[in-house]
């Protein structure tokens, strides 16, 4: 499902106004929205309610010559936010348009410097309705089991400039809405302070800086975040473990005087439209996940649940093997690079064989349970929070633990095990 999604998406981009006319369903008009039926009666309540859809369905309409018609749309979508540069350059087409056939986006003598950033943007916009992900048949392969606590998840992907949210339905995620999202200007894959890059992983909301708290902190600087900003928690142990380093990734609105930015224009966190976010802010609280992934592996929801009841199982092996006091099938559960701390593999395996000598019981028991995949350009990978009560014939011990698996010889192993915080 991944792969006939990302070719559809790929034959899109290559050209917004300039495909035959005949081609018929890449360029039908978008009807995701209840908001569908105002585009012709009132553009500007339409822009309003969902400025992104009629920004596309302008697109459309220019690229199927009604001209009349995307003027009205374009000119609804200035009255209604005369900061959206890219209606702007829209515009421009359209005036340009009236006199000779259009080569592409930003044909037009727009002044402009960002004509490259506008249509990028627009390519984005138009992707996500002309060849939408499954969001509402399928689910993403990153989410697959919520703690209890855990009532909503956020999931960027970073390769198509999108946002998702979902909410927890007993532990399944149920999609709510997508919104159009920026990254960094050099990409994702975060591995050093200052490289423009948007980090790939999982991670939590730790805050909200309000615009006065941001202006108090950082002075004129904070026009750059909008309405706030939501901190993130990298880098986390799998960050520090691979060496990467930097600070600061947030989720965070844009300047004032601009709707929205290109898909690629931060210096490394996830910016949206000061209206979006303010639409996501209710569901950022501290603690919810964020998962940030270069691509997003969609499932049928019966490949779900088999991929979900073999990771819990793999879970609930390590639990049982622990408390069982049985050392070398305990061990067994253990990657070979593996690291806790500052102990490896040969240390851990020591310090268990000797711990577990001295027992003559144990009960492990896990609970508040969530299980991400976890995005990396090195291969799958698997994180695993919890709250842990153990309790043996001499040591009482309760804690929240994390673990990050990898596959190694065809089964999820640990590769990095700590607290959870």
């Amino acid at each position: 499902m991944r792969r006939s999604w990302f070719k559809l998406t790929a034959c899109l981009a290559a050209g917004l106004y300039l495909a035959p006319a005949a081609n018929s369903m890449q360029w039908q008009r978008p009807t995701v929205s209840p908001l569908a039926s105002l585009l012709a009666q009132n553009p500007l309540a339409a822009a309003r309610g969902n400025p992104e859809e009629v920004v596309v369905a302008a697109l459309t309409a220019i690229r199927q010559n009604r001209l009349d018609e995307a003027g009205r749309l374009v000119d609804g979508l200035l009255e209604a936010k005369p900061n959206y540069r890219l209606a702007h350059l829209l515009k421009g087409d359209l005036l340009m348009a009236r006199s000779q056939p259009l080569a592409g986006i930003g044909s037009a003598p727009v002044v402009d410097d960002k004509l490259d950033d506008l249509r990028a943007e627009a390519s984005a916009r138009l992707l996500r309705y002309q060849a939408p992900p499954p969001a509402q048949q399928a689910i993403p392969a990153n989410l697959l089991q919520f703690a209890p606590d855990q009532q909503y998840a956020v999931l960027v992907d970073a390769g198509r400039a999108r946002i998702y949210l979902y909410r927890n339905d007993n532990g399944t995620p149920r999609y709510v809405r997508d919104f159009y999202a920026t990254i960094g200007k050099l990409g994702f894959d975060k591995a050093r302070e200052g490289d423009q890059r948007t980090p790939l992983g999982v991670y939590f909301v730790t805050g909200h800086m309000p615009r006065e708290q941001l202006d108090q902190r950082y002075g004129k600087r904070a026009e750059l975040y909008g309405v706030g900003a939501w901190p993130l928690s990298y880098p986390n142990d799998w960050d520090r473990r691979q060496g990467r380093t930097g600070s600061g990734i947030w989720l965070h609105g844009v300047p004032y005087d601009t709707y929205s930015r290109a898909p690629k224009a931060s210096n490394g966190c996830v910016a949206m439209s000061n209206s979006d976010i303010s639409a996501l802010s209710p569901y950022l609280l501290p603690g919810t996940p964020v998962i940030i992934a270069g691509e997003v592996e969609w499932l049928t929801p019966s490949a779900w649940q088999a991929r979900r009841d073999g990771a819990l199982a793999q879970v609930e092996a390590w639990r049982r093997d622990w408390e069982s006091l049985n050392t070398p099938r305990y061990l067994s559960h253990y990657a070979s690079d593996f690291k806790s701390g500052n102990a490896d593999l040969n240390t851990w395996r020591a310090q268990k064989q000797a711990v577990n000598a001295g027992k003559q019981w144990a009960k492990v028991k896990l609970t508040d349970l969530s299980l991400f995949g976890y995005p990396s350009a090195q291969g799958d990978l698997l994180q695993a929070s919890f709250m842990q009560d153990y309790q043996s014939s001499n040591l009482n011990n309760q804690m929240r633990k994390r673990l990050y698996m990898r596959q190694e010889a065809g089964r999820w192993r640990i590769s990095l095990e700590g607290s959870a915080g």
